[in-house]
């Protein structure tokens, strides 16, 4: 990953100060912007991110845990909380106070001038009240850091994630309807609509100097190299992450692309998932299918043209109500917060039945992976079974 450094404005706005203490930066995950991506990787690096950078990223998530590896950070508060009473959004304020209370005092007696946090919705409203209430009860300063995506490719990405789980919405594009129309059904789709329409921003708004909400659009053309990670990292002054091991992958942090054809393989096995917020299936037939149908290079859309321009028209109000409440140095001052727009003549997949040719194709792609795999380990064993009659012969 090349070299990158903080962009002026942003990287100036988050610039702590030694004399007053460390400053709290809170990264507001939306979902589908990265935000478990940024968990992962910074849980993965904690000890460097605390030793080489000066950052003191405390666990929030008992599961963006990848590797058994204890951080050797001194006073590092998850040393004196276990990792599942570490759920801070599951405390009672008092005991949230009391775990800042210690993050804040292992950053002073180190000198650690950052102090990061990272949670994604649908704890956000409550989470930026905690983040609210720490900075007047201590007085420190308190900077917000959020991404925000277009609305049309979140809707791609939760369908996949979410969507094709529900029996009532068949296609990507009634998904979309239902989330314009506001039919809201769940605790999931209140949080939705609350994401796509930037509501869910309106609290940090209201108690924080909007010098200090940072908003950044999740484009690859905003953000630095290209990826959410080192941008965020980047605003904090880390040069590069090119240095920084990434985590392993694991079905809390990395979302499988599939083809629209294994999508639909998904949506017509429903009643295999137990909840919308069950992703087994997915790690099994990731697992399970060569990596050119699990994981493509190319992106495919399945919104429909027409339903991609409605949405686009449905959420540009909102947009620029966003756009236009960012400070002028963030540069969205006319208005536009997103400057990539859908290519006219990008491929999309028309939601259809899969025909039996394309069922029995991925069926034997599973088939032929696992008989590879299987072959390589009689291999394994054998080999392993002529080296122990060496030593027995010996």
């Amino acid at each position: 990953m090349p070299e990158h450094a903080p962009s002026a404005p942003l990287g100036a706005a988050i610039t702590p100060d030694p004399a007053t203490g460390p400053l709290l930066v809170a990264h507001l995950g939306g979902p589908k912007t990265g935000s478990s991506a940024i968990q992962a990787f910074c849980d993965h690096n904690r000890t460097a991110l605390f030793r080489q950078h000066g950052i003191l990223y405390p666990t929030l998530n008992p599961d963006r845990v990848p590797d058994g590896t204890p951080p050797d950070i001194p006073g590092d508060p998850n040393f004196e909380l276990p990792h599942h009473g570490a759920v801070i959004m599951g405390m009672e304020p008092d005991a949230q106070d009391d775990y800042l209370d210690r993050a804040v005092d292992a950053c002073r007696a180190t000198n650690t001038p950052i102090l990061l946090l990272s949670l994604e919705a649908p704890s956000l409203p409550a989470y930026a009240d905690m983040v609210r209430r720490h900075t007047e009860r201590t007085g420190l300063r308190a900077v917000a850091v959020c991404y925000v995506r277009r609305q049309d490719t979140w809707m791609e990405d939760a369908w996949k994630q979410w969507g094709l789980k529900y029996d009532q919405y068949p296609t990507p594009d009634d998904f979309a309807r239902a989330l314009m129309d506001r039919a809201l059904d769940d605790v999931f789709f209140r949080a939705a609509v609350s994401v796509l329409e930037h509501a869910w921003l309106d609290e940090v708004w209201a108690f924080m100097d909007p010098a200090d909400v940072v908003v950044r659009p999740y484009e690859r053309s905003a953000l630095q190299c290209g990826d959410v990670v080192a941008d965020l990292l980047g605003l904090l002054g880390v040069g590069s992450i090119a240095h920084l091991p990434p985590p392993p992958a694991t079905n809390f942090n990395t979302n499988h692309g599939f083809t629209p054809e294994a999508i639909k393989l998904l949506r017509t096995v429903r009643a295999m998932f137990d909840g919308v917020f069950d992703n087994g299936p997915y790690a099994m037939l990731h697992d399970a299918l060569p990596r050119a149908a699990a994981a493509p290079f190319a992106h495919v859309g399945l919104l429909s043209p027409g339903m991609r321009a409605t949405v686009l028209a449905h959420y540009a109000p909102h947009n620029r109500r966003m756009a236009l409440r960012m400070p002028d140095a963030h540069g969205r001052g006319d208005g536009v917060l997103f400057r990539e727009v859908p290519e006219p003549d990008a491929p999309w997949w028309p939601d259809r039945e899969l025909t039996v040719q394309e069922v029995a194709t991925m069926l034997m792609q599973c088939v032929q992976r696992q008989h590879v795999r299987i072959g390589a380990l009689e291999e394994r064993l054998e080999r392993l079974e002529q080296l122990e009659r060496r030593e027995r012969k010996e």
